[in-house]
């Protein structure tokens, strides 16, 4: 079953949201200086804007760790004593400690580990493990490296390097993350959405133990609109218990926020598994897509004869037997196309050939050479090969 990549990343809103935050609130912020500034610290601030948006930098290494360390210093004061409660068991006592140790390490493992840098030690290695499917990766070298590009790597400008099954960089960890590393990624954004969801859920049972021990469910407020008292509702008792407890209430409603966006980034990682392919090569099936709604990808099918002989005297019951077949992808604008002789390109390829050029029509017709099923591509994510 042929399956690729359908989301629409770049052009959605996590896409837009994501170039928002990295490309034009960054730039905005800049412009905004210089104009402030009237060109007195303009140098300044273009150092500064080269080293956030083009310099490997621990910027928001730090913010995360500020956030994280900030919200369970804060969860400690607000919500620590409130533990064991009427609705939380001794296990919290211990199971806290645990879930903050295991977000820390796994965070600290995924800015530390090798994404899978290819050098010229590992090359030619890395070139076998993965063959070019001639859509999205061809063979080419790399200009800053210096030698040939394997198959699904990328050179990250950021880190000086190409990695192996190249998916991103990623500022959050201060590194890329590729081949031998994506497991790592996957294991931080999980530990990220398992502290945020069970601080969210603490937070919401010490609210519903403070609401017991105030015996709100039996309190009654003086209605505005008729001037009479009336049972208080689930809504307004909810407010209430946020307007006493600020602190612990914006922390629950921070740690929710927080987890839900990070459980969608988690949700696409896993979506790009499933299908067998990489946020970076999601982009290039995007940039496919759009060539195919244009009409300008076309594919030549090579079948050779040697190898259907070959079948047909294993299997003499089969009458037409298809012999291995080579797809071959170009791009060919629409004014070109009544210049091409479909005569004179299969003289040029052999005679012992069958060659069948054809307009792609659907990403249907196109497959994608490094999906191996649900199983193949887990394994492979989990326990990546050497390099």
């Amino acid at each position: 079953m042929i399956r690729l990549c359908d989301t629409h990343f770049r052009n959605g809103p996590i896409g837009k949201l994501n170039h928002f935050f990295t490309v034009t609130l960054i730039e905005w912020i800049g412009h905004s200086y210089r104009k402030v500034c009237e060109g007195r610290t303009t140098e300044t601030c273009d150092r500064l804007c080269v080293y956030f948006m083009e310099k490997k930098n621990p910027v928001l290494v730090i913010v995360y760790l500020t956030l994280l360390t900030g919200s369970i210093l804060l969860f400690y004061i607000t919500a620590w004593p409130n533990i064991p409660g009427h609705y939380l068991s001794d296990v919290h006592k211990y199971l806290v400690p645990i879930v903050i140790f295991f977000t820390y390490a796994s965070f600290f493992i995924a800015c530390k580990s090798d994404p899978g840098k290819v050098t010229r030690e590992n090359v030619i290695k890395a070139c076998k493990m993965f063959e070019y499917d001639f859509l999205i990766f061809e063979p080419k070298e790399c200009k800053t490296c210096l030698f040939l590009k394997p198959a699904r790597s990328k050179h990250c400008s950021l880190c000086e390097m190409c990695v192996a099954k190249s998916d991103h960089h990623c500022s959050w960890i201060n590194n890329c993350v590729g081949l031998k590393n994506y497991r790592y990624f996957l294991l931080f954004l999980y530990a990220t959405i398992q502290i945020c969801f069970y601080g969210a859920y603490l937070i919401y049972h010490i609210f519903l133990d403070i609401a017991k021990k105030m015996n709100l469910a039996e309190a009654w407020i003086t209605s505005i609109q008729t001037g009479r008292k009336v049972k208080i509702s689930t809504y307004q008792a909810a407010l209430f218990l946020i307007h006493h407890e600020r602190v612990l209430g914006a922390l629950g409603i921070f740690a929710l926020l927080v987890g839900l966006v990070i459980l969608i980034f988690f949700c696409y990682q896993l979506s790009l598994v499933y299908n067998g392919t990489t946020a970076n090569e999601a982009f290039k099936w995007e940039e496919i897509e759009e060539i195919i709604m244009t009409g300008d990808l076309w594919v030549f099918e090579r079948e050779i004869e040697e190898e259907s002989r070959r079948r047909k005297k294993k299997n003499k019951e089969v009458s037409i037997v298809k012999g291995r077949t080579t797809a071959i992808y170009w791009i060919q604008p629409a004014r070109h196309r009544k210049n091409k002789s479909s005569e004179g390109e299969s003289e040029a390829n052999g005679e012992n050939s069958k060659q069948l050029g054809r307009q792609v029509k659907s990403m249907s017709e196109v497959r994608n050479i490094y999906d191996k099923g649900l199983w193949g591509n887990f394994k492979e994510t989990v326990f990546p090969p050497s390099l």
